[in-house]
């Protein structure tokens, strides 16, 4: 039976970027080719990340991609991840700051985005200091990364947290990849998936599809041709 599967994220490049592009991110790409080998069809759609979550619960959406098991709770999760990711921490490149853990974070702000797992402990600190912006800045929207950098090098921000992929290519993309530099990082590993509606009878099959497909393109080398496309290598 075909399914018509919706996709959903804020960017989050280089894992999903800029839809019907030549390069909608190798995630995306994972998805097109295990899924549509299966005759369903993938529409992929950029909604906030909060939006993600919540439509996909509600079933409005078929899936969110990115999610971890902290940020996606209550989804249906695929055996396989796509991503293993730790936090990063980048600084202007005059700044001489650098994270050595919670207590260095206590005389900075720090940028993240809305809904975003970043790990128990920055998660606390996020809740904690969530009215005090002098610590800590939220913000969302459609490229919610692109705007922590830019208040970044104007300096309404010291550090942006996330992933360092993702930072750098959205940096390149903006052209400030040489204003900024990593300045630490914090080495948990979260797991990412594609995580999917917890109210759609079809989502256990999926998931299935899914892990099953993953281990077949391994196998096979064509994860690695995806990979390619990126420079990136296999998460494993």
């Amino acid at each position: 039976m075909a399914i018509e599967i919706v996709l959903v994220a804020d960017p989050w490049p280089p894992f999903n970027i800029k839809i019907g592009s030549n390069q909608e991110g190798y995630i995306v790409d994972i998805a097109r080719t295990v899924f549509e080998a299966h005759g369903h069809s993938v529409t992929y759609i950029n909604v906030p990340w909060k939006r993600a979550i919540s439509g996909t619960l509600s079933g409005q959406y078929t899936g969110a991609i990115g999610a971890s098991k902290e940020d996606g709770k209550g989804l249906v999760f695929p055996d396989e991840e796509l991503a293993r990711n730790i936090l990063s921490f980048y600084v202007r490149k005059d700044c001489q700051w650098q994270f050595e853990g919670s207590s260095s974070l206590a005389n900075i702000t720090i940028g993240v985005i809305d809904g975003y797992d970043y790990r128990k402990w920055l998660n606390d600190y996020i809740e904690k200091y969530a009215c005090d912006e002098k610590r800590v800045q939220v913000v969302s929207g459609s490229n919610p990364l692109q705007q922590n950098l830019r208040k970044m090098l104007c300096k309404r921000i010291d550090v942006v947290v996330g992933n360092e992929a993702a930072i750098r290519y959205t940096a390149k993309e903006i052209e400030v990849i040489d204003s900024i530099k990593a300045a630490g990082y914090d080495l948990e590993q979260a797991y990412i998936y594609i995580a999917f509606s917890p109210v759609l009878p079809e989502s256990s099959l999926l998931a299935q599809q899914l892990s099953n497909g993953i281990v077949k393109l391994r196998k096979s080398g064509q994860l690695k041709i995806i990979l390619d496309r990126y420079g990136l290598l296999d998460w494993k």
